[in-house]
C-alpha cells in the first residue's frame, strides 16, 4: 500500500475525532481544492458539514464529501453580500442547530472570473475593491455572522485559509491580493484575544504553492524549486486545517503556521542543480 493510501485510510479510520461538531467551510465548490479537502476531512472524523461556494456546483460536492451516516449539506451564497450571509448562517443554525468550526476558505477568485494581475500603478480602483471584498471583507461578513452563536455555546474553532503572499513574500501584480491576506493575519491576532475567553480559537494556516485545478503553468515551475521539490496537495493543508479545528490544538490561537515546503526559508529559488 502506497503512503498516499496509509494516509486516506488514517484519516477514514477516525471518525470519532469532530463527534458532534459542526463544521461550516467555505469555498469549497472546487473538487481539486483546499476547502473541499478540508470539508472531507472533517466529515471523514465525524463532524456534520456545511459547504458552501457561489454556484449550484457545490451540490455535487455534497454526494462526495463524507461517509455514510455523515451530516453533510450545501448552500449557495455571495459572501461579499452580507445579507446572503446572514440568511446563509440563518439557515445553517436552522439546519445543524450550532457552528464549532468556521474554516474560512473563500477568495482568490470567483467561477466565470479571470484573476488579475496588474501592477498597482495600473490597478483600477474597482479591482482593488473587489479583491479587498473577495479576499478580506469575506472573511470579516462570515466570521461577524456565526460568533455570537460561538460565543453562546461558550466553544469554537475559526480557521483562516491565508496565504505566504502578503504576510511573507509577494509578487508583482498582487498588491491588493497581499494586502487582504496580510489585513487576515491581523485580524486573526486581535480577534483571537478578544474571544479567547469563550473558548475560541483563531488561527491561519499560509499555504505556498498547492496544486490545484487553478494553478497555473508558473506556479507548477516555482512548486518544483521548493526545498521538498513539489507542489503541496491540497489534503497536506486539509490536514493542517483539521488539527487546528480540533481539541488537539486548544492552546494555539492567534497563530499563521506557514506550510510551503520550506520555500519561505531559502534564499535562493532557482533550480536547485545550480546550487544545492
Amino acid at each position: 500500500m502506497s503512503v498516499k493510501n496509509d494516509k486516506e485510510v488514517s484519516i477514514l479510520a477516525d471518525n470519532t475525532r469532530f463527534k458532534n461538531r459542526v463544521a461550516l467551510i467555505t469555498g469549497a465548490g472546487s473538487e481539486t481544492g483546499i476547502g473541499f479537502a478540508a470539508a472531507r476531512t472533517l466529515a471523514n472524523g465525524g463532524a456534520g458539514v456545511a459547504l458552501t461556494s457561489t454556484t449550484d456546483r457545490i451540490y455535487e460536492r455534497v454526494k462526495t464529501v463524507g461517509s455514510s451516516g455523515t451530516d453533510i449539506k450545501g448552500y449557495t451564497a455571495d459572501l461579499m453580500d452580507r445579507n446572503q450571509v446572514k440568511n446563509l448562517v440563518d439557515n445553517v443554525i436552522h439546519d445543524f442547530g450550532r457552528i464549532d468550526i468556521l474554516v474560512n476558505n473563500a477568495g482568490m477568485v470567483q467561477v466565470g472570473k479571470k484573476e488579475s494581475f496588474v501592477n498597482m500603478v495600473d490597478l483600477p480602483a474597482i479591482e482593488w475593491d473587489e479583491s479587498i471584498d473577495r479576499n478580506l471583507n469575506t472573511c470579516f461578513n462570515i466570521t461577524h455572522a456565526v460568533l455570537p452563536y460561538m460565543i453562546k455555546s461558550n466553544y469554537g474553532r475559526i480557521v483562516n485559509v491565508s496565504s505566504v503572499t502578503g504576510p511573507l513574500v509577494s509578487n508583482p501584480g498582487e498588491t491588493a491580493y497581499s494586502a487582504a491576506k496580510a489585513a487576515m493575519v491581523g485580524f486573526s491576532r486581535s480577534l483571537a484575544i478578544e474571544v479567547a475567553k469563550s473558548n475560541i480559537t483563531v488561527n491561519n494556516v499560509a499555504p505556498g504553492w498547492i496544486g490545484t485545478g487553478s494553478s497555473t503553468k508558473e506556479e507548477q515551475v516555482a512548486a518544483e524549486n521548493t526545498p521538498i521539490g513539489r507542489a503541496g496537495s491540497p489534503q497536506e493543508v486539509a490536514d493542517l486545517i483539521a488539527f487546528l479545528a480540533s481539541d488537539e490544538s486548544t492552546y494555539i490561537t492567534g497563530q499563521m503556521i506557514v506550510i510551503d515546503g520550506g520555500n519561505t526559508i531559502q534564499e535562493y529559488k532557482g533550480p536547485g542543480d545550480l546550487y544545492y
